[in-house]
């Protein structure tokens, strides 16, 4: 009963959000049937109308004190919930709903270890500037210094997604929020390389491919398949332990330390606090340098 209404969600969801990946769809499917299956086992509910807040915040202890969860991962197993429950209210399935009452934990209790300039220019220094997935990979990683987004936004990307006139990346984030992100004049560049030398050649098999980003079989590149290319990359600069979080915040204190409009990052980023700085992670402008990054290509 519980997992019927979490997979018409999800099937409701990947309908109306056509910028979706499957990837996205997985995750909310096990945050959703995690929280299900407590609920049903632990606290024999058997309708979601029978949950209580109550409930939330035992399973938030669970994740807290039994599954040593991360205040990060936490959080965002929270977010799909109150998205989950809102879906739920909005059918007329609950009469109110139970996290309306239950606060967002804290998700920066510890900065994330960011590269440094001299790491991230070795680091850089390993892709190759003029093979097709090297071009590839420099588009890939300008555009994450332009726009601060998530690896998973960032492969989720397709062709449609690039306003060469604007300038710009738009894509749908989340269920209807259609998102604007301005790119630096190095990222347009990489980016142009990128459709005109290499693209065509690694689609060449599979030229109807919607995705902007591809691997060699001429397939959407996964977050997976990306994130395995930059650990190759940061292993041969000497990089260990590399996650996909560091290099996303290394790139971003990278702009930050090169501009002195922190305020404009600020809001780009959508946070209140510039004492936050250092902790950011939400999706952010290009108002730093683009000259920041070593120049390749």
């Amino acid at each position: 009963m519980l997992q019927e209404a979490v997979e018409t969600y999800l099937a409701t969801l990947a309908e109306r959000s056509t910028g979706i990946n499957h990837h996205t769809v997985a995750a909310y499917r096990n945050d959703l049937s995690q929280f299900a299956v407590f609920v049903e086992q632990r606290r024999q509910r058997r309708r979601w109308s029978e949950v209580e807040s109550e409930d939330v915040q035992a399973y938030l202890e669970e994740m807290r004190q039994v599954r040593a969860y991360q205040p990060t991962t936490i959080t965002r197993k929270l977010a799909a919930l109150k998205t989950f429950f809102r879906y739920l209210k909005g059918l007329g399935l609950l009469e109110r709903n139970p996290l309306e009452t239950v606060p967002t934990p804290r998700a920066f209790g510890a900065t994330v270890p960011v590269l440094s300039a001299e790491q991230l220019a070795r680091l850089l220094e390993q892709i190759p500037p003029f093979t097709p997935t090297g071009m590839r990979d420099l588009a890939m990683v300008h555009v994450l210094y332009a726009t601060g987004m998530h690896l998973t936004d960032l492969v989720a990307l397709d062709m449609g997604c690039f306003d060469r006139l604007r300038g710009s990346l738009v894509y749908l984030r989340g269920e209807d929020r259609v998102r604007e992100c301005p790119l630096t004049s190095q990222a347009i560049m990489a980016l142009d390389q990128y459709l005109l030398r290499s693209r065509p050649y690694l689609a060449r098999h599979h030229p109807e491919e919607p995705g902007l980003f591809v691997n060699h079989h001429g397939r959407r590149l996964t977050r997976q398949g990306f994130w395995l290319v930059v650990r190759n990359y940061a292993q041969r600069a000497g990089i260990a332990e590399l996650t996909p979080c560091q290099l996303r915040q290394s790139l971003m204190m990278l702009a930050i330390k090169r501009s002195s409009e922190l305020q404009g990052i600020q809001a780009l980023l959508e946070h209140a606090h510039v004492s936050r700085g250092a902790r950011l992670s939400r999706p952010w402008g290009p108002s730093a340098r683009s000259d920041a990054l070593v120049k390749r290509g």
